[in-house]
């Protein structure tokens, strides 16, 4: 299966654009842990959280657990994903490594946000209904920096979209580890102190292929 990447990234006057690809095995990222209780408690409490479906609460709550601890979610989640899918064991595994270790962590936690979760949601289901492509152009012309003006006043904010299949985390691993994309735009907005609030929404196109929009921004 196909999983293909693509970033944007504003703050203030400054844009990152990448775009990668990398294919899999068709068989899904299985990874058991217990729910973290504290991580879930921090963001469900938001009463924004509640009107996201299951798989878009648990892009929240995975990207939170990275967040927390990128170091630790690297030695369990990371290699857990190269053990299961060795042909995706590339140099930007290593490279991925070599940049959590120098993450001061905890990063802040990311709380829903009401203009952004609607942001994402116009533009996953906006790809969606045109077939799944990947851009951060809707279909009326808006592209990124319009369309965040719209959704509310942001100092800053960035959005990396993935297309792939429902599995949050395999979702979040796929964009940290950033396949092909030389500026490693996906993995520098997650890795970003400055972050505050997200939008994820995952536009279903069929059966085994949606196309996630994670929205970030600080206020």
């Amino acid at each position: 299966m196909k999983y293909i990447l693509i970033g944007f990234l504003l703050v203030i006057r400054t844009s990152v654009f990448s775009q990668g690809i990398i294919t899999l095995q068709d068989k899904p990222f299985v990874y058991n842990a217990p729910i973290d209780s504290s991580v879930w408690k921090s963001i469900s409490k938001n009463e924004i959280f509640s009107g996201f479906t299951k798989e878009e609460q648990m892009m929240f709550y995975w990207t939170n657990v990275f967040r927390r601890s990128p170091q630790k979610f690297y030695v369990e989640v990371v290699k857990e994903f190269i053990r299961q899918f060795p042909e995706a064991n590339k140099p930007e595994v290593k490279s991925l490594e070599r940049d959590i270790q120098k993450v001061r962590s905890p990063l802040p936690y990311l709380i829903p946000d009401a203009g952004i979760k609607i942001m994402a949601k116009t533009h996953s289901v906006d790809l969606a209904a045109r077939g799944g492509i990947i851009s951060h152009k809707s279909s009326s012309g808006k592209g990124f920096i319009q369309r965040i003006k719209e959704a509310g006043s942001y100092k800053c904010g960035a959005e990396n979209i993935y297309s792939g299949n429902r599995n949050p985390l395999e979702a979040l691993v796929t964009l940290l580890i950033d396949y092909g994309v030389a500026d490693k735009g996906h993995r520098i907005n997650l890795l970003d102190p400055k972050f505050e609030v997200m939008g994820v929404s995952f536009g279903v196109v069929n059966d085994k292929k949606a196309v996630l929009v994670q929205v970030f921004a600080c206020k």
